[in-house]
């Protein structure tokens, strides 16, 4: 098995160095009307030393945030040039305009953020919309002209509840050693900040999460079919999808906290341990398209006393390498390197069944497909010390 210090030198030497462009948003020079079209700008530089053939930037999403909600919206360059497609000079700039639109009820002061494409994030004041203007938005021909100059009342903001995914979720069935399943439940909570995770708060306290994981594995060929073993893993941790730096030429995230893993079982088949633990995340590629993604979760142990050589089976870190695209493929591999050269793998493949209804009708089906591959020692807490029975597995994601 991997060691931790090879496993790092992977983890580096996978970051590449692609040319890329640093992207700056700007806010418009005057007050937008609500519910309006309008148009940003943003600067396309490169600060490398070479020149950089870069693609034209098409489209620009982003999210608006207004008190305590949030809403996507994706913004379309309404002019093609024929320079954009043209290398850019080192220290050279392009300013590439987009127009697009916010509901009609998000008004005052917005902050428009866009650093998950890596261009920043600019507060816009917004004014309200007139009477008339709000029902021509909402009704395609008023009848009357006191119709049309009614007030469209302004629609209630929707429940935030501050629940997230956190790890995937999936079901997944195989039959090494016998019929199994393995199944995961994983969500997180933000008790402060938007309800959308890839928005950063306005301080420490509303990038603060709490969450819970459980993985389970279920004995199906027994008779009383019981559940093998099961994992459960509350934390406390910080948490920012984007940090808005740039490192190795890929876009920073971090998590940082406490966790605690147990099985939920009486003596001698306890089990569980408490660490502090570091996850720093690194993204190349845009949030539309194809992206190649690192995240090593390193953690130390804060009490092991129920499995005091848990180190040598597990090591003190699990890296993530994954590549996906958003309606496409996603391939996952996770590693963990003992201190004794044992350790284990996991693999992790899965499909939209949207896409795969274009193939095979079968109606509106949400979630994947997936495929699961799992080689090496410990896939329970409760047999960390155990090698387990290779295992390949087919089922259903709902969270990947």
């Amino acid at each position: 098995m991997l060691s931790p210090r090879l496993a790092l030198a992977v983890l580096l030497g996978l970051a590449t160095a692609y040319a890329r462009a640093d992207l700056i948003l700007q806010a418009p020079q005057a007050a937008v009307v609500a519910g309006e079209e309008f148009e940003l700008a943003v600067l396309v530089t490169n600060p490398g030393s070479e020149p950089a053939n870069l693609p034209p930037l098409a489209t620009l999403s982003l999210i608006a945030r207004a008190d305590t909600r949030s809403v996507s919206a994706t913004f379309r360059a309404h002019e093609r040039s024929s320079d954009t497609v043209t290398p850019l000079a080192p220290g050279g700039f392009r300013r590439v305009v987009l127009r697009g639109q916010l509901p009609a009820d998000y008004t005052g002061l917005v902050v428009l953020d866009a650093s998950t494409s890596g261009a920043g994030r600019v507060a816009v004041e917004f004014t309200p919309a007139t009477p008339a203007a709000l029902a021509a938005s909402t009704s395609p021909a008023p009848a009357t002209t006191a119709a049309a100059s009614a007030p469209v009342p302004t629609p209630p903001p929707r429940n935030d509840f501050g629940i997230a995914p956190h790890e995937p979720i999936y079901f997944a069935v195989g039959g090494n050693g016998g019929a199994n399943a393995r199944f995961q439940l994983s969500f997180k909570f933000r008790p402060i900040g938007p309800s959308d995770d890839r928005v950063a708060g306005r301080g420490f306290w509303e990038d603060a999460y709490a969450s819970y994981t459980q993985t389970s594995l279920w004995d199906l060929h027994s008779l009383s079919k019981p559940f093998t073993d099961s994992s459960y893993k509350p934390a406390l941790f910080y948490y920012r999808y984007d940090t808005g730096s740039a490192f190795l030429g890929g876009r920073l995230g971090i998590a940082a906290g406490f966790e605690h893993e147990s099985n939920g079982k009486g003596p001698p088949d306890s089990r569980s341990i408490n660490m502090v633990f570091a996850r720093p995340t690194l993204r190349w590629g845009p949030p539309g398209g194809w992206q190649f993604l690192v995240s090593p979760k390193l953690y130390w142990y804060l009490d092991k006393s129920e499995n005091a050589d848990i180190t040598s089976f597990r090591g003190y870190g699990d890296f993530l390498f994954a590549v996906e695209h958003p309606t496409s493929w996603k391939l996952a591999a996770t590693l963990r390197a003992g201190t004794s050269g044992k350790g284990s793998v996991q693999l992790d493949a899965s499909y939209p069944f949207s896409r795969i209804n274009d193939y095979f009708p079968l109606g509106l089906v949400h979630g994947y497909l997936c495929f699961q591959y799992f080689n090496g020692w410990g896939e329970s807490l409760l047999q960390y010390n155990v090698r387990a029975d290779t295992q390949l597995r087919v089922g259903f994601m709902a969270i990947r």
